[in-house]
């Protein structure tokens, strides 16, 4: 059996509520193995662009050339389909991964079931957050700094982001922090990565 895949995704969004604000763009990182082999990343225009002054100087996107650049809902989840096609099986729930993932998934979701694409159908209630591994890691000793932000944990483990805070160069650090830090927890376990095509996939049935 195949080692687990899992889809690493960022947003650019217009502001902190997924109810309100839009969603400006997504990127997926498809990571399997200990490495990345697919990218997506998808500009969004849904036509109405509700945006805040500070989230567009966040993340430096020039609302008017986003207008331009961008497509419209059904386009970008045709876009979304297609992508995910090319990695996972039409029945297959993916497993997400992210830093603070809840906040992203708040706005895929959101935009998704807006737009009549059932979310849930197609990904799976199970993330994997690299916050959250971050913190267990300092509590366990492994790691002797806290890291709370992304960028902490990308400064400890030497990961520098190009195009940062655009959501595809986010998401394809996060996928590399992932790694870095299963690393962390296989050097003192000695599992190794021939080892990994023999366990059982974590997440091949839903409960």
């Amino acid at each position: 059996m195949k080692p687990d895949k899992i889809l690493f995704v960022d947003t650019e969004t217009g502001g902190l509520d997924s109810n309100k604000n839009s969603l400006l763009s997504m990127a997926f990182v498809v990571w399997q193995e200990f490495e990345i082999i697919g990218t997506k990343e998808i500009l969004i225009n849904d036509g109405v662009l509700d945006v805040t002054e500070v989230a567009l100087k966040i993340n430096g996107i020039n609302i008017e050339s986003h207008k331009k650049n961008a497509k419209p809902p059904l386009e970008a989840i045709s876009d979304l389909e297609d992508f995910l096609a090319k990695y996972f099986r039409p029945d297959e729930k993916i497993t997400l991964g992210g830093h603070n993932i809840n906040f992203d998934v708040n706005f895929i979701r959101h935009f998704l079931n807006q737009n009549n694409y059932n979310f849930s159908k197609r990904f799976s209630h199970r993330y994997v957050d690299t916050a959250t591994i971050l913190y267990f890691l300092y509590l366990s000793g492994k790691l002797k700094q806290k890291a709370l932000s992304s960028q902490e944990a990308f400064d400890i483990f030497g990961i520098s982001v190009d195009n940062r805070h655009t959501a595809l160069g986010d998401a394809i650090a996060t996928a590399e922090l992932f790694t870095k830090l299963l690393r962390t927890i296989f050097r003192d376990v000695k599992i190794k990565k021939s080892d990994i095509a023999k366990m059982p996939s974590l997440f091949e049935q839903e409960l």
